[in-house]
């Protein structure tokens, strides 16, 4: 104390003195107490089946462009006990991207060198295709009241080492009521060396295979900025790097920003960070600027967002179910009638208008007139035709749909259902017909033969969406024959089973319809039924009434020739047997 404090002092009665002392001591208890005693420690002191939203913008930008992730997020409190909060997290963030303008044209630089933004480098930590952040999930998140999180099932893990979208909103809170506080921890950063898709969700939750782990450290510092009413303002400022070691990448993400809490709520209000991610490799360095963004949802605005969703799902189901209806009415005489005579037409507008409604009808029992009027388009000159046709087809007939399903499934690679039909040394095969082969393991893949060797065994290649790929030389006993319906290429001349060139025995065979044809055999006709040999060696009975008029007549034909014949089982007989084999 000075002399003119303590003359000062001296000067005035014990009373004042003493009265003095006291509304000083006073006035420091009712400072230090405003400070350590009515400020209360932040927690996330969540109540029940309390939500909270939050929308959620992230920007980055690159070399070449400007990326955007955007969308909502959003948490219910399942419980709260034992100093926990166990939340349930649901939600993801869609990627738009804006390309730059390059003022002197031609492509940027970074592109010249390797990936995009990376020089020299093969790939980068954002070449992954799809991050689990950016498409619709749910995590579940036990979290302890000071925000460290003890427990997460499930993965929201965003691009540009930003970890899970999940645990975006939740800060680590101090232990007591300082206004400073720091975390320091030390972390990892995964990548999939395996697939080039590097920078996986890291920390504890990188919980998928990997094969190349980088340490890193990890520091953040808070500071209370502004407080009053029900807000609290804290500056964050974030850091993380990695060591640099021999041609492995080295990353730092350094940020700034601020992050407001509610305190009456107990919940984060908002974030607004700026950060700057900066890899090098060798001597070379690229630097992303990005930003994270996130707001609350209001109450009001969360109400209109969902009575607008379930609004928007309502009008979807109600036209689902129009649609439905609609599909599944069958035509009236007069709209069956309209249609006929569009698809006979030549108008080309017409007719794929016409193409395309009929493609929406889905009946349980289509008309068999509609359906030969659409086949008769399949070989429509205009390819815009022919192929509305064909998809309108796919919903008439039931024959044709099976066809065109089993021609996709055939052009390969990919595995076929095994139709257990058996190829012995005694089955017949051709050249370019297309069978299941087992090469390795219990699959039957589609393949086309080559070649039939002279050991027995067949030479045929695999096919790959319409091409043929590998080949191999494989037993009888691996390969098993296509099924019935899945039109074949035509089987070469030389390799028929037919009867001689020439014979009036073999012949195209037509149904009553029109719609189905196989080139067969005729053997005999007795009791209303025909028999015949497909040239795939098979016999078929069929009543001949579902014959063509054509080949009803043919039959009749076809009998008397054979009737002309002498007997084949005489030995002097001067006629050849057409059924003999040679």
């Amino acid at each position: 104390m000075s002399v003119a404090k303590v003359v000062l002092i001296l000067c005035k009665p014990r009373w004042l003195v003493a009265l003095g002392w006291m509304i000083s001591y006073f006035c420091v208890a009712c400072v230090t107490a405003g400070v350590s005693e009515s400020a209360e420690p932040l927690r996330y002191l969540c109540e029940p089946k309390q939500k909270f939203s939050y929308e959620v913008h992230v920007t980055i930008d690159e070399d070449d462009r400007v990326k955007t992730l955007k969308g909502n997020v959003h948490y219910l409190v399942d419980s709260v006990e034992k100093e926990q909060l166990r939340i349930t997290y649901r939600g993801g963030l869609a990627e738009s991207a804006k390309l730059k303008q390059i003022e002197h044209g031609g492509v940027p630089d970074g592109l010249l060198f390797g990936t995009r933004g990376f020089p020299g480098v093969a790939f980068s930590p954002f070449s992954r295709p799809t991050f689990t952040g950016q498409v619709q999930s749910t995590n579940r998140i036990t979290l302890s009241l000071t925000g460290s999180v003890l427990a997460m099932d499930g993965d929201s893990q965003l691009p540009y080492l930003l970890g899970n979208l999940s645990l975006l909103p939740f800060e680590i809170l101090p232990e007591s009521n300082e206004r400073q506080w720091k975390v320091d921890t030390g972390t990892s950063i995964t990548e999939e060396s395996n697939s080039r898709r590097p920078f996986g969700a890291f920390g504890p939750f990188a919980n998928y295979d990997t094969r190349k782990v980088q340490s890193a450290s990890e520091t953040i510092e808070y500071r209370v900025d502004k407080e009053g009413g029900e807000l609290i303002s804290i500056k964050k400022t974030y850091g993380l790097k990695t060591p640099v070691t021999g041609e492995n990448e080295a990353f730092e993400m350094t940020g700034t920003g601020t992050w407001v809490f509610n305190v009456a709520e107990h919940v984060p209000e908002s974030l607004d960070m700026t950060y700057q991610l900066v890899v090098k490799k060798g001597n070379s360095s690229t630097t992303f600027p990005v930003s994270v963004k996130f707001t609350r949802i209001s109450a009001a605005q969360l109400a209109k967002m969902e009575a607008d969703a379930k609004r928007l799902r309502e009008e979807h189901e109600q036209k689902q179910a129009a649609d439905k209806l609609k599909a599944e009415t069958p035509l009236t005489d007069e709209q069956k009638d309209s249609a006929l005579a569009v698809l006979n037409s030549e108008d080309p507008k017409q007719l794929l208008v016409t193409l395309k409604e009929l493609a929406a009808k889905s009946l349980a029992e289509p008309d068999a007139e509609i359906a030969g009027a659409i086949e008769d388009l399949l070989a429509h000159t205009d390819a815009a035709i022919a192929k509305a046709a064909s998809g309108a087809l796919m919903k008439w007939s039931s024959s044709y749909k099976v066809k065109m399903e089993l021609k996709k499934a055939y052009e390969g690679p990919s595995p076929v259902k095994s139709t257990d039909r058996e190829v012995n040394s005694s089955t017949p095969l051709y050249v370019g017909q297309i069978v299941q082969a087992q090469e390795h393991g219990h699959f039957w893949i589609p393949a086309v033969v080559k070649d039939l060797l002279g050991d027995g065994r067949v030479q045929v290649e695999f096919l790959a969406w319409g091409k043929t790929n590998r080949s191999a030389s494989l037993a009888r006993r691996s390969l098993q024959l296509a099924p019935e319906e899945l039109e074949q290429p035509a089987r070469p001349q030389a390799a028929r089973l037919a009867s001689p060139s020439g014979s009036p025995f073999s012949r195209t065979w037509s149904d009553a319809t029109g719609r189905f044809k196989v080139e067969a055999e005729f053997l005999s006709s007795a009791n209303g039924k025909v028999l015949l040999r497909r040239s795939d060696g098979r016999e078929v009975e069929l009543p001949i009434e579902k014959l063509s008029g054509k080949d009803q007549e043919a039959i009749i034909k076809l009998n008397e020739e054979i009737l002309k014949l002498e007997n084949p089982f005489e030995p002097k007989a001067a006629v050849e047997n057409p059924f003999e084999p040679k």
